[in-house]
């Protein structure tokens, strides 16, 4: 059973614990071999935006475990998985009490980066097509800023989007590749309807950048203006977007949220997708 606590807590209960535990001889002295401190660590596994790693002690003459994950929280139990939020490398230590005293053991554990936690879940490891979220409220917002991104347009209700708009594809690639099938049309901001002659097929593919956010958000897409194939500018989910920028707010394997725009920009909006 795995129990984890502040290091603070650790310290307050475990005092009495390590020494009512170990038993000394008529001298005094703590009776028994001493504890040797090793274990395994193994790979990260991600789940959704974190990592988690299970922790086992190899330990001998040992009966009491305590663990420090590295990121400021603690640990106890022979065998221990723990979930961090954050990649980058963290020192992880192990420290053993038996009846001849305690004994520790440090390793460092490499932790994937979020962004590429992020990617996978976007592209689903080589492909992934993504549409707008109709079946929900609020699927598109406009604001005047990042900080505010309903001030202008709070969203509409379910189901409300046009049906050009709704079964647009988006497909994104591991390989930085975006594709667009607009479905024979699209809906372009000022037109009047799907119908309307401005609202011809504007197909695309076009590459991307990928990497960490310039202001909130877990990764940030960056379109080149220049398709590889079609003609129209590149956009996702709307063609009035203020740049070529769209940042991941929030991802799992099903919904994602992006704002398209820098944090800079004006105005933002915020669009929900789920994958198709």
């Amino acid at each position: 059973m795995k129990n984890i606590r502040s290091k603070a807590a650790w310290a307050v209960l475990a005092g009495p614990l390590l020494f009512t535990a170990c038993k000394k001889n008529d001298r005094g002295e703590l009776s028994g071999p001493l504890p040797q401190a090793s274990y395994t660590v193994s790979a990260p596994k991600t789940v959704g935006l974190t990592s988690q790693v299970t922790f086992t002690s190899t330990s001998t003459d040992a009966f009491v475990y305590q663990w420090d994950f590295g990121d400021g929280t603690i640990g106890s139990g022979q065998t221990v998985t723990h979930t961090y939020q954050a990649g980058g490398t963290v020192k992880t230590r192990l420290t053993v009490s038996g009846r001849g005293g305690s004994g520790s053991a440090a390793k460092d554990v490499v932790l994937p980066p979020i962004i590429d936690a992020v990617k996978q879940l976007l592209t689903g490891g080589s492909s992934k097509t993504w549409i707008l979220q109709n079946d929900t409220t609020a699927t598109i917002t406009v604001g005047p800023s990042d900080s505010d991104v309903v001030g202008y347009y709070a969203g509409g209700a379910a189901n409300s989007l046009p049906d050009c708009q709704a079964d647009d594809e988006y497909t994104f690639s591991s390989g930085n590749v975006l594709t667009y099938n607009s479905k024979g049309k699209t809906f372009v901001a000022g037109a009047a309807n799907c119908n309307d002659a401005k609202n011809t097929a504007m197909d695309y593919v076009t590459s991307y950048s990928f990497g960490a956010a310039t202001g909130s958000g877990f990764a940030q897409l960056d379109l080149s203006a220049t398709p590889t194939s079609g003609t129209a500018r590149p956009f996702v989910a709307v063609t009035d977007a203020p740049d070529l920028t769209y940042r991941i707010t929030r991802i799992t394997a099903n919904r994602m949220t992006i704002r398209a725009g820098k944090s800079t920009a004006s105005p933002v909006f915020e669009l929900k997708f789920k994958a198709k």
